[in-house]
C-alpha cells in the first residue's frame, strides 16, 4: 500500500501567508480605487454647482437693466411699502451693488424685465388689455413700456388677455405717469399706446449667508421677490467669500471695487470672485486655486 503525505503545518502557514498578502494588495488596490473614484465624483459634483452658479448669475449679469422697450432712464415704479419704495425696488439703471460686511462678503441687486412679452391692445386705468395671456399672476411685479417711459407695478388682478395695476397690494396708486420727484398722491395718468409692451419684473440679490444645510458654513444664495416677498435659494454650498468689481463705461479695462461714489449706472462689466470655504471640501483636497473662482460678464443692456 502507497503512504499518502499530507501538507505540512510550515507549509499550511506559508500558503496562509502568501495568500493574506496577495488578498491584502488586492484589497489595497480595490479601496484605492474606490477613493479615487468617490474624490473624483466629488470633484466633478463640486464643478457642476460651481458651473451652475456661474451659468445662473452670469444670466442676471448679463440681464440687468434690460426694460423691454428702449431702455429708457425714465422709470417710475407704483410699488411702496410705508410710503417708499423697498429695498429690492432701488432701481438705478437695474444694477446695485453693495460695500462689504463685517465678514467681508459683498453683495449685488440686478434688476430686469424678463418672462414672455405680451403687446397692449388697450390701457384703460387699471386695466391692460393685452394681445394674449399673460404668464403673470396676482401679486407678481410687472413692468409696462414704450419707446418714452417704463412703470413698474404689482399685477392686482388678471383675466383672459388683460391684467390690472389697481391701488391695492404694493401699488400706493393706479396712476403709472412719471414725475420727478415722485410723489404718489399727485395725479400722474398715463395711457400706454397700442403695442406698449408688458412683462415679468425681476429683482434679484446675490449674497452669501449661513448655510440650510450646516449654519457653520456660508453658502452663495439667490434671492427673488414672489408676491413683494424676499424668497430666497442656496446655490452653492460652502463659500467663504463673494466680491465684485466694477467695469465703468469710458474707462481703460480694469474693474474696480465697490465705494459709495461710484455710479453704478455707468456700469458695463462685473468681475466676480468666489472664495469656496477650506473646511467645507476637505474630503476632495480642493487646493488654494481650485478654490477661488474668477469670471468676468458684461451687461449687455448700458
Amino acid at each position: 500500500m502507497r503512504l499518502q503525505r499530507g501538507v505540512t503545518l510550515t507549509e499550511l502557514l506559508i500558503a496562509l501567508m502568501l495568500g493574506l498578502l496577495l488578498l491584502g494588495g488586492v484589497l489595497g488596490v480595490y479601496l484605492s480605487n474606490q477613493t479615487t473614484a468617490r474624490t473624483t465624483e466629488d470633484l466633478s459634483n463640486l464643478q457642476n454647482r460651481i458651473r451652475l452658479a456661474f451659468q445662473v448669475m452670469s444670466y442676471d449679469l448679463r440681464s440687468a437693466g434690460f426694460l423691454g422697450c428702449n431702455n429708457s432712464e425714465r422709470v417710475v415704479s407704483v410699488v411702496q411699502i410705508a410710503g417708499a419704495n423697498p429695498v429690492w425696488l432701488n432701481w438705478q439703471g437695474g444694477l446695485m451693488g453693495t460695500a462689504a460686511d463685517a465678514a467681508n462678503n459683498e453683495s449685488i441687486r440686478l434688476m430686469y424685465a424678463a418672462g414672455r412679452s405680451s403687446s397692449v391692445v388697450t390701457h384703460v386705468p387699471p386695466r391692460l388689455n393685452l394681445n394674449q395671456q399673460s404668464e403673470l399672476s396676482v401679486g407678481d411685479l410687472g413692468v409696462v413700456c414704450d419707446d418714452t417711459l417704463t412703470s413698474i407695478f404689482q399685477v392686482s388682478a388678471v383675466g383672459n388677455n388683460w391684467l390690472e395695476h389697481a391701488a391695492v397690494g404694493l401699488n400706493c396708486s393706479a396712476d403709472l405717469g412719471f414725475n420727478n420727484p415722485f410723489l404718489c398722491n399727485v395725479p400722474r395718468t398715463r395711457l400706454y399706446p397700442v403695442d406698449a409692451m408688458m412683462m415679468r419684473f425681476e429683482t434679484v440679490r446675490w449674497f452669501v449667508a449661513a448655510s440650510e444645510v450646516d449654519a457653520n458654513l456660508n453658502s452663495l444664495f439667490r434671492e427673488i421677490i414672489v408676491a413683494g416677498v424676499p424668497v430666497r435659494e442656496e446655490v452653492l454650498f460652502g463659500v467663504e467669500r463673494l466680491s465684485f468689481a466694477y467695469q465703468m463705461r469710458n474707462a481703460p479695462f480694469g474693474p474696480v471695487p465697490f465705494s459709495a461714489a461710484l455710479d453704478m449706472t455707468q456700469v458695463i462689466g462685473v468681475n466676480v470672485v468666489i472664495l469656496l470655504a477650506d473646511g467645507a471640501y476637505q474630503q476632495i483636497n480642493v487646493g488654494e486655486g481650485m478654490r477661488t473662482v474668477e469670471f468676468f460678464v458684461a451687461v449687455r443692456n448700458r
